[in-house]
């Protein structure tokens, strides 16, 4: 792991993880520094991939005088859908989490055919066929794979409401159809970037994208975790939905623009410096 001090006000504890839209060079656009030792509570920020125990790698930080913008209990609020699906109910479609995948009859008492499937973290890489439901057969086959999807496996299962989104050209084939998705990041309730989810798909836009963000902004604003990702999508009649929340240290950048988004982070560390130096 490489830490690096961002223009005197913000750490980065970062690692490659091999991913484009995920590793991000610091020094070719900021001032870097790389002290010996840290003054207690230096902010900092997490780009290292997920990490697998959240508590033990905070309480490690802060033996080297590091606290990450997100405590134990917000990386879980942003990470764990079960932790942020009750504050957005009325925004996002209608979720189950189970501790283990369901009989169909207890499915087909509270959903309709088709019903989305995922991790409580995550699907399986968007894996379309282990997504998107569409009847009891096709749920006993996925039941079967999701034990043993090395993705899945691990995760408690979520079932969702199945809600048509608006469908963008291009994508990749055996993966959920690409629509009308953006990703959004948070900085303690503040938009610092945002773009398309779909990268991989052609370039789209949507003429009513702050509606969108307005969703999303009221999102992070119940979540209320420091550093968050909102991923919002257009709905196929026309609504705007949240699709998830995720902590923003472990998230991907997709078509966002990352040095747009630490430009401003950088910004308001620097102005959340200066206001604790002055109450010093």
């Amino acid at each position: 792991m490489d830490i690096t001090l961002l223009h005197d006000v913000l750490a980065v504890v970062s690692r490659p993880v091999g991913v484009a839209i995920y590793d991000f060079d610091f020094s070719l656009y900021f001032r870097c520094r790389h002290p010996s030792h840290f003054a207690p509570d230096t902010p900092c920020v997490l780009r290292v991939g997920a990490v697998e125990d959240y508590p033990a790698r905070y309480a490690e930080l802060i033996e080297l005088g590091l606290r990450s913008v997100n405590s134990a209990a917000e990386h879980q609020r942003a990470s764990e859908l079960e932790h942020w699906y009750p504050l957005l109910r009325e925004f996002t479609p209608y979720t189950r989490v189970f501790d283990a995948l369901p009989p169909v009859e207890r499915i087909e008492a509270e959903f309709a055919w088709p019903i989305f499937l995922k991790g409580s973290r995550q699907t399986s890489r968007h894996n379309a066929k282990l997504s998107v439901i569409g009847g009891r057969e096709h749920y006993a086959w996925a039941v079967e794979q999701y034990r043993r999807d090395p993705v899945l496996h691990w995760q408690r299962p979520v079932v969702r409401e199945f809600v048509p989104l608006a469908p963008v050209a291009g994508g990749i084939a055996g993966k959920v159809q690409a629509s009308l998705e953006f990703r959004s990041f948070w900085w303690r309730g503040q938009c610092v970037g945002w773009g398309r989810y779909w990268y991989q798909a052609s370039a789209y836009a949507c003429d009513d994208i702050d509606a969108g963000l307005s969703i999303a902004a009221e999102a992070a604003r119940r979540v209320q975790v420091p550093f968050l990702v909102v991923d919002i999508a257009k709905t196929a009649d026309g609504r705007w939905i949240v699709i998830e929340c995720n902590d923003a240290q472990e998230s991907g950048y997709a078509a966002a623009a990352p040095r747009t988004i630490w430009e401003a982070v950088l910004a308001f560390a620097k102005n959340e410096a200066d206001q604790r130096a002055d109450a010093a």
